[in-house]
């Protein structure tokens, strides 16, 4: 409802944010949630908020439907985007507690992350919460952790490697940050250290891959992504249901 999708993202229509899905029901629900993976909506399938729709549903507005309280929709939908933000910082944060050479970073991890919880409190807190300074702390402890394991993250953007055959290769500290991945090709190739955050991993190949110490990866990466059951990744992500 909150955000804007198009159906060549495998989406069921072009629509624009703050309007309701179609086949979205009275009670929240999905009419054909059941059937999204028959109707190949990836868009839907692939979808992760990060926490931030049970944050802002079950916590920050418990008990208020946006479409029995239409003053509070727009109000209620920039929150969510905020939050959204803010789990994604948390995301990439608690990524770094789980890795070594990091020690003396985690203080600074540690304070960031009890201030995102804090956000949490009630919407006043989260009104009161700088987004803008959150991100830019957290943007200098990836960029420290990318450059403590090797791979140079770089703010300058990539160029497109749509479709590239990198398959059967050894990528060893490689920046793949923010990069356009979409349809290419890595089966059988081992990922040491390399750096995946924000990266577009739509029908990127993984099968037989080794991605168990590939840094800053999500869950919707991956559901995005194309693997097999000989796939390996890093703890912290569920192989889907397709990867067979």
């Amino acid at each position: 409802m909150a955000l804007y999708f198009s159906k060549i993202d495998g989406f069921p229509q072009d629509k624009k944010a703050g309007v309701p899905c179609i086949h979205l029901c009275p009670n929240g629900l999905c009419a054909i949630h059941s059937d999204l993976a028959k109707r190949n909506l990836t868009g839907c399938t692939h979808y992760d908020c990060f926490g931030a729709g049970q944050i802002i549903t079950q916590s920050l507005y418990a008990g208020t439907l946006w479409w029995e309280h239409p003053d509070l929709k727009e109000q209620l939908f920039s929150d969510f985007m905020k939050v959204f933000q803010l789990q994604q910082m948390r995301w990439y944060l608690l990524q770094c507690t789980c890795l070594n050479q990091v020690e003396d970073l985690l203080p600074d991890i540690v304070q960031i992350l009890s201030e995102i919880e804090s956000a949490y409190m009630d919407l006043d807190h989260l009104k009161h919460c700088s987004q803008a300074n959150l991100h830019e702390r957290t943007n200098i402890i990836l960029k420290e952790v990318s450059r403590r394991f090797g791979s140079q993250w770089s703010d300058r953007p990539k160029k497109p490697m749509f479709s590239k055959k990198f398959d059967h290769r050894l990528f060893d500290k490689t920046d793949f940050s923010m990069a356009l991945l979409i349809g290419s090709d890595f089966r059988k190739s081992q990922l040491i250290r390399v750096n995946f955050l924000g990266a577009d991993l739509r029908q990127v190949n993984f099968s037989g891959a080794d991605l168990y110490e590939c840094l800053f990866l999500t869950q919707g990466q991956i559901n995005a992504a194309i693997g097999d059951a000989q796939t390996r990744l890093p703890p912290y992500l569920k192989k889907p249901a397709s990867w067979k």
